[in-house]
């Protein structure tokens, strides 16, 4: 059996500017890392004489014997596009639900490419795992998703990207130990109660970034990713700095909320105005829009405020990461 280990993330600043429609004429950046929660896949190669010849089990399951048949989009075309036609059993399982604002789409296809590539004794850098990752969404299933999920999910850790023309350069973040614990116990998410697929939530943003209408926010946005950055390097308190940050957050939630109407509704509005009543330095939606998990910053002194506040089970703490996908094999 093989299975593949792959970290959903958290993006702080910058979100909107790592897709092609802004990045191809001016630089574009995000900053933002992997977190303590994963997408899980089980690989296992079956028999010949397996009644099936393909097993896939995730929200549905299925039984086919030609990869055709597959319905799942990203495990049928990922199958045909490496070759793969020895009879497989595989499995899905997440921490956290898709459709939330975690990357999870992106996770499942960094994982399953590495899965495959992984079990024909070929490792991909992290450099082409993200890039086959990019191409297989953005080119083969032709959806409207930026490349900040795919290439957090497959180099991990807490950086800054940048993205310009057919490039991009990493900067991790340089923390000291104290702060980025500091900074990890501060972190918690807070459930919408709402998924959503982000291609249909960018699908009006991106109108509106190739009509120029969102041009003044994505420039601050980008720029946004160098202060932030700064700020979290700086010398000096780490109190003071974490604050800082999540003063910035604040802003940049705001200025997100301009990109489309798809952003944000009323109920996400509730949830960020309670949470900062009670406390939090600062906070943003994760994702596109629409819904899924809300980030706040706070002391972690107020984090039962929060249980009590939206009910423990939609209260999650969360912590960054190093490391982007693994894959192992169980004897």
């Amino acid at each position: 059996m093989w299975i593949c280990k792959t970290p959903l993330r958290a993006s702080f600043f910058g979100g909107g500017t790592d897709y092609p429609s802004y990045f191809n004429s001016r630089p574009g950046a995000v900053l933002g890392g992997t977190i303590d929660k994963y997408v899980f896949i089980q690989a296992l190669p079956l028999s010949p004489i397996a009644e099936q010849k393909f097993r896939v089990t995730y929200r549905a399951t299925e039984s086919v014997d030609e990869v055709d048949a597959i319905k799942h989009p990203v495990i049928r075309e990922a199958l045909k596009l490496y070759g793969w036609h020895e009879p497989l059993n595989i499995a899905t399982m997440s921490d956290l639900p898709g459709g939330t604002g975690l990357g999870s789409s992106s996770a499942f296809t960094v994982g399953f490419i590495n899965l495959l590539h992984q079990m024909r004794g070929c490792e991909l850098t992290r450099y082409e795992l993200a890039r086959h990752a990019i191409d297989m969404e953005q080119v083969v299933l032709k959806e409207k998703v930026g490349i900040q999920d795919q290439v957090h999910a497959a180099f991990g850790g807490f950086a800054r990207y940048e993205f310009n023309g057919g490039s991009i350069s990493i900067e991790p973040l340089r923390l000291t130990t104290h702060r980025l614990a500091l900074f990890n116990a501060s972190l918690l998410l807070v459930y919408t109660g709402a998924q959503r697929n982000s291609s249909d939530v960018t699908a009006e943003q991106q109108d509106r970034t190739v009509a120029g209408l969102n041009l003044s926010y994505l420039n601050e946005m980008y720029e946004m990713t160098k202060v932030a950055a700064r700020i979290l390097e700086s010398d000096g308190d780490d109190l003071a700095a974490l604050k800082r940050f999540a003063d910035l957050l604040d802003h940049g939630w705001k200025l997100k909320r301009q990109l489309g109407v798809t952003v944000s509704n009323s109920s996400i509005d509730e949830i960020y105005m309670a949470g900062k009543e009670l406390g939090a330095w600062g906070g943003k939606l994760l994702g596109a829009g629409g819904g899924g998990f809300v980030l706040f910053m706070a002391d972690p002194s107020l984090h039962p405020l929060f249980s009590r506040r939206f009910g423990a089970g939609n209260v999650i703490p969360v912590s960054m990461v190093t490391g982007g996908s693994v894959v192992l094999q169980v004897n």
